[in-house]
């Protein structure tokens, strides 16, 4: 790791957006309204943002007694060298895991929507070379892409959205509440567990040029995220309403090939997929990055780039053999991925967080 590498707070707060958003917007719609029906919408803007402001507080809390090492340096020094070691082999898989995850939602989404007839592993070796190209270049290549990205994802989403006013219909969402409080906190687990993946910041915090604006950086990046989110999943029951929505396996998709503008704007998907084939690309280089990050310095590495390959060749199998097909990938979103999240991004970082508090005993200012 380049200890002079730096990157700014908005820099780092629209890396977090996109790395969450762009994959989140695919599943959010349907796994919300299989739970919460007509208020899915509530489960995604509520609670899951509260979910994900906590996480944020606590990475933030956390990452600040260090601020100059990541979470895989500092756990040894908080909970000894033997647990330490254990938490931060822990991530390192973490990250790998997810990010196998990823490319396999991309490939699965190109090969459902598109290419049928391609195999899927050309997809995910594509986007696993590009993203090994980012990750090898550095955070501030990776950001400053993202920085270009952003704002062409941004003007895509809220065009699709403009354009499906009119087919929407606020009846979908009535009657509200009509089962209670229960199916909507269900609802939000899942989506409080991607907005959860703004823990990427314990191996990240080390390259912001004021370490002392993370919090904000963080719960700005949480809020946006819900926002992303929150009209996703708003649009879908809208438009197709919610017993449509939750048979769905890529809401966003039918959204786009249901935008229609006269005679002559119509199927407008490829651009869909031109920009969230690029945003996702950021996101598996943010895992990608996180998990070499964390390898080398597992290792005792000084320079983490001779890792690069290894890793994304053990992502790039990892992929292809984890699901059969999309809708077994579905279905581990909706149920095993919730509580196998909330350890990695709540729990072990709210223990590492009160051993630190011990040590310190209101010692060290934050």
């Amino acid at each position: 790791m380049k200890k002079d590498e730096k990157v700014s707070s908005i820099q780092m707060m629209f890396l977090l957006v996109t790395t969450v958003s762009v994959t989140g917007f695919l599943f959010v719609p349907s796994i919300t309204a299989m739970f919460a029906l007509q208020d899915g919408w509530i489960s995604v803007a509520l609670l899951a943002t509260v979910f994900g402001i906590l996480v944020a507080l606590v990475c933030t809390r956390l990452g600040l007694y260090y601020p100059d090492k990541s979470v895989v340096e500092y756990a040894p020094k908080l909970v000894g060298k033997f647990g330490g070691k254990l938490i931060g082999l822990l991530y390192v898989f973490f990250f790998i895991h997810i990010n196998a995850i990823i490319v396999r939602e991309f490939g699965d989404f190109l090969v459902t929507a598109f290419l049928p007839e391609t195999p899927l592993l050309v997809f995910d070796i594509t986007v696993v070379l590009l993203a090994a190209y980012a990750v090898y270049n550095g955070m501030e290549v990776l950001c400053r892409m993202n920085q270009f990205l952003f704002p062409l994802f941004v003007a895509v989403f809220g065009f699709i959205l403009i354009l499906l006013t009119e087919d929407a219909s606020l009846d979908n969402f009535l009657p509200l509440m009509e089962h209670g409080v229960k199916p909507i906190i269900h609802g939000s687990l899942v989506p409080g567990a991607w907005r959860g993946e703004i823990v990427l910041i314990l191996m990240f915090l080390p390259f912001l040029n004021q370490p002392r604006e993370t919090g904000q950086t963080l719960i700005t990046a949480v809020v946006v995220i819900g926002l992303f989110l929150t009209l996703t999943a708003v649009t879908s029951i809208a438009v197709f309403g919610p017993l449509l929505t939750q048979n769905m396996v890529f809401p966003i998709l039918e959204l786009a090939r249901y935008v229609s503008l006269g005679n002559f704007l119509e199927r407008i998907e490829a651009i869909v997929i031109i920009v969230w084939v690029a945003g996702v690309t950021v996101k598996v280089a943010a895992f990608y990055l996180a998990a070499v990050l964390g390898t080398a310095q597992w290792l005792n590495i000084k320079d983490y780039r001779p890792m690069v390959y290894p890793v994304g060749i053990f992502i790039l199998v990892y992929s292809v053999t984890l699901f059969e097909n999309s809708r077994e990938l579905v279905d581990f979103l909706a149920t095993v991925f919730v509580p196998y999240a909330y350890l990695f991004e709540i729990i072990i970082p709210m223990g590492l967080l009160a051993v630190a508090l011990i040590r310190n005993r209101g010692g060290q200012k934050q």
